[in-house]
């Protein structure tokens, strides 16, 4: 048994560090998705070997295990940072390609008294919802990618430069917001690898590198925190994640917290209902 559990801790400890590797390439991603799993079969097998015998093997596997842990741990345990004033409140919301009625959702928009809005998976079944806001937020930038994976951005202030990217993964406009410019971008990236995830990350980095300053990117990102791709687009952009770790989907019949926004500024954020999508929407209250 012995060596049955030694096996165990090694084979997930392997798919552990392997689920580091997304720097290098993008099936590290896909085994980051899975960590939590691999870091809890290598803390049980880790225990099982100790409780067996091998004792010093077991807990150098279980330090290992912890340590590679402690990040989703603490990220999980976050609480809300209050930004010391609020310049701009963001909604964003994968709207779900065939949400047939979208006005439940536009109302939760309109009482966020959100400044920006980012939409992911706009299709043919749900732009309604542009006519629906149009009013508070007039100026509207909609990247078209196929019938059914648009990306918005919605804002109530006038925007002065437009992006989107030459696949589907971004939307940008640089907002005129009373305290100075701010470049706002929704992303729907791809899911990770075999998909092309990878691929999206590298085509829209660039495109994020010059939008520096003030930034506040959201969106389905299809990727847990953790994720080099998270990492890759905030660094690109001077931006970094914000917010406890909360899901936003549910997959499997377990929550993946995948939608998220990074901001070069300091804020909080807040999980809204699903409202007819898969999806939750996230609300960031945001300080420069």
């Amino acid at each position: 048994m012995r060596r049955l559990f030694l096996i165990l801790t090694l084979l997930s400890g392997l798919m552990l560090a392997a689920s580091f590797l997304g720097p290098f390439h993008p099936a590290g991603d896909t085994l980051a998705v899975f960590r939590p799993f691999w870091a809890g079969a290598m803390v049980v097998g880790a225990l099982a070997a100790g409780l067996a015998g091998a004792r010093r093997i077991g807990a150098l596997a279980l330090i290992l295990a912890l340590g590679a842990s402690a990040p989703m741990i603490l990220g999980a345990m976050r609480g809300a940072e209050v930004p010391a004033r609020v310049d701009l409140t963001l909604y964003s919301k994968n709207l779900l390609a065939s949400l047939a009625d979208p006005a439940p959702l536009a109302a939760d928009i309109l009482n966020s008294g959100a400044d920006v809005v980012l939409l992911q998976e706009v299709s043919d079944t749900n732009a309604g919802i542009l006519d629906l806001l149009r009013e508070v937020y007039p100026h509207q930038h909609l990247c078209r990618f196929s019938s059914w994976s648009g990306i918005a951005v919605l804002s109530r202030w006038p925007g002065d430069a437009v992006q989107c990217s030459p696949m589907r993964g971004m939307a940008a406009m640089q907002v005129a917001a009373p305290f100075g410019p701010v470049w706002a971008a929704s992303i729907h990236l791809s899911w990770p690898w075999p998909y092309a995830q990878g691929a999206t990350v590298r085509a829209i980095a660039p495109q994020l590198a010059p939008m520096q300053g003030r930034v506040v990117i959201g969106g389905d990102f299809n990727m847990v925190p953790w994720g080099y791709a998270i990492r890759a687009l905030g660094a690109a952009a001077g931006a970094r994640r914000i917010g406890p770790m909360r899901p936003t989907i549910r997959v499997w019949g377990l929550g993946w917290p995948i939608d998220h926004v990074l901001t070069s500024g300091q804020g909080s954020t807040e999980i809204r209902p699903g409202l007819g999508s898969d999806h939750a929407g996230v609300v960031a209250r945001i300080g420069f």
